[in-house]
């Protein structure tokens, strides 16, 4: 097994990489970026990220959530302070990101990373999702696109967002883009430290992303 450390995340896998180095390498010059953003120095507990083959990925997922759906393949577990993320090659061959990449792979493990470090500070990630999300994608520059707006239902993002269909990471990236392009820090910080802030909030964010808003605050 291979395994190694940087400050803050224990980075092993069971099978031999030939990209090890990269995906180390990748946590070690992004990870103080991303605790930043969070006004964090260092996480109070070290997580571990392992890659995994399907066979115990599957296992891991199933254990936990009851069932796998064909395009998982990263997991963040706050409780155990793990993050499982399936190897590139069974990326290919058992999910549908048939086209998966070293490159997505490591925009992915920085995803999880997002999601870690989020908790640190507010621990409801499953009191609103779509930010959550939006929030992830966002910072660990994954390729979605600006979408309309106009095309979500927002009641429905906000209240399911895993049962929401296609679109759901699209619309969760789109507002909160809008959030990061245009609220000042103290607000955005705000609002990543309070869910019932967010919460009151997220309608008002909503409509002003969907226009376009002006650069006003809340």
């Amino acid at each position: 097994m291979n395994k190694s450390e940087t400050t803050n995340f224990i980075f092993k896998s069971e099978i031999n990489l030939e990209y090890f180095e990269d995906v180390l390498n990748f946590i070690r010059n992004n990870e103080k970026r991303i605790l930043n953003f969070f006004d964090l120095e260092k996480l109070k507990n070290r997580y571990t990220i392992r890659i995994m083959k399907y066979e115990s990925f599957k296992e891991f997922i199933i254990n936990k959530y009851g069932s796998i759906k064909e395009y998982v393949r990263g997991d963040t577990d706050f409780n155990s302070k793990i993050i499982s993320i399936l190897d590139i090659e069974d990326q290919k061959k058992y999910t549908t990101h048939k086209d998966s990449t070293l490159e997505e792979t490591l925009k992915m493990i920085l995803h999880e990373i997002v999601h870690a470090c989020h908790d640190e500070v507010n621990n409801s990630y499953y009191k609103n999702i779509w930010f959550s999300e939006g929030l992830a994608t966002n910072l660990s520059n994954q390729n979605y696109s600006m979408v309309d707006l106009n095309n979500c239902d927002f009641k429905l993002l906000k209240s399911d967002f895993r049962s929401y269909g296609k679109g759901n990471y699209s619309f969760a990236y789109t507002i909160v883009k809008y959030v990061l392009d245009s609220f000042s820090r103290e607000e955005i910080l705000k609002l990543v430290y309070d869910s019932n802030y967010l919460e009151s909030k997220s309608n008002e964010i909503y409509e002003k992303a969907k226009m376009g808003g002006s650069k006003n605050e809340l």
